[in-house]
């Protein structure tokens, strides 16, 4: 997959950081950009209504207007458009909100070569995900699941100089439904807590805030969609194999010596790698029970079934929604690319490698499977980056977690 068409990006308000291209060896990557500019918000909302853009960089102070009102209109009307603030310091630690709208946040003065880097970073979760064709298809869809108020508030706690793990087990344990469901999870075998605790700031001391904060916005998307609405597809079940992916890709990341953010990554995707199996299982109930009686009747793997219909599978669907949530690029890659890792573009080991093949071996061990084909795992990626033979050695890592 990839972007077929320049990438557009709206500078709004009356002094922007950039007032001409850059010269030397950064120009190339300017020049692939489409760059416009609007004095305020008004001025820059009719352009939206009218043109697509894929980055607004927005003064923080816009003329009759706040800006951060407006990247919360963009956000609403406009939810695949990446939203970058800038504003000085002082401002910044003024409004520390900001970062509830933004996707990132520009100190100016700031150097040409800063500002070309902060928007190519916003836009690097998943380029290759964010095709016109899958945009507009999700652009469609009635239901979408937004990015989990907890999870925003606890990124801005988390953002904060002064932030605490008894702030983050406060804020969190005000949201009762929340704090069950992350002790119902912590607590079962899937996740191995030393001892079994019905108190949240054990947990964020025993996992961290990094893991607390993933495993909030895990539950966080999965409870917007009521088991009622979605026509009998099996969300429980979905659960129980995503937690079970989980473990196994932080089994298997550890197995590797892999650092601690991969580690936390990998964990995450585990969890979040099925999530657009649900948007399109609400979105389109009837074509996705005849896409699961097509796979088992062929007995192949439901995602041929789903690009067949639709153009792209719930991986992709998956990928994209986080990507344009602005969630980190390898757990994003993990994700999108978790049944076919070869046609992603990075090497080595990755939080990619460690859900390939947790979902791999989980699938395997003897879950029950309604008849379409089970994913096997892809041999040229293990070799392509110089892990041939690790998946006897990633089996058996597992042990007894697997059957758990």
């Amino acid at each position: 997959m990839s972007i077929q068409r320049k990438l557009s990006i709206l500078f709004v308000g009356k002094d922007p950081l950039i007032v001409r291209p850059p010269a030397g060896p950064i120009s190339s990557t300017w020049e692939n950009w489409q760059t416009h500019f609007a004095a305020n918000a008004a001025e820059a909302l009719e352009r939206m209504a009218s043109e697509q853009f894929d980055v607004t960089v927005s003064d923080l102070q816009l003329p009759g207007s706040d800006g951060i009102e407006f990247l919360k209109i963009v956000r609403e009307r406009h939810p695949f458009t990446a939203r970058i603030i800038y504003s000085s310091e002082a401002q910044l630690r003024l409004m520390p909100n900001a970062a509830e709208v933004a996707d990132r946040c520009l100190i100016y003065p700031c150097s040409v070569e800063i500002l070309i880097a902060t928007i190519s970073d916003v836009v690097a979760n998943g380029p290759r995900l964010s095709t016109v064709d899958i945009l507009e298809r999700i652009s469609k869809m009635e239901q979408i699941p937004s990015l989990p108020k907890l999870y925003r508030e606890l990124m801005t706690q988390l953002q904060s100089l002064d932030a605490h793990v008894d702030d983050v087990s406060r804020t969190i344990s005000e949201d009762i439904g929340m704090t069950t469901q992350i002790l119902k999870l912590v607590n079962s075998a899937y996740f191995g807590l030393p001892q079994a605790t019905s108190n949240v700031r054990d947990v964020i001391g025993f996992l961290g805030t990094e893991t607390i904060k993933y495993l909030v916005l895990a539950i966080g998307i999965f409870r917007q969609f009521e088991p009622g609405r979605l026509c009998g597809f099996p969300l429980e079940e979905l659960w129980t194999h995503s937690t079970r992916t989980a473990l196994a890709a932080k089994l298997i990341a550890k197995s590797e010596r892999a650092g601690r953010i991969t580690i936390e990554h990998a964990t995450t995707a585990g969890l979040l790698h099925d999530v657009g199996q649900i948007v399109l299982a609400v979105n389109y109930p009837e074509e996705c029970r005849e896409i699961r009686r097509r796979a088992q009747a062929k007995h192949v793997e439901r995602r041929i079934e789903e690009r067949a219909a639709f153009g792209f599978d719930h991986a992709e669907v998956g990928g994209c929604i986080l990507g344009l949530w602005g969630l980190p690029a390898p757990l994003v890659e993990a994700v999108a690319f978790h049944h076919a890792p070869n046609e992603s573009e990075t090497g080595g080991f990755t939080p990619l490698t460690a859900v390939h093949a947790a979902n791999v071996l989980v699938q395997n061990a003897g879950a029950s499977h309604t008849g379409s084909a089970l994913p096997e795992i892809d041999h040229a990626y293990l070799k392509r980056i110089d892990r041939a033979s690790a998946f006897e050695k990633w089996r058996e890592a597992l042990g007894d977690a697997l059957s758990a």
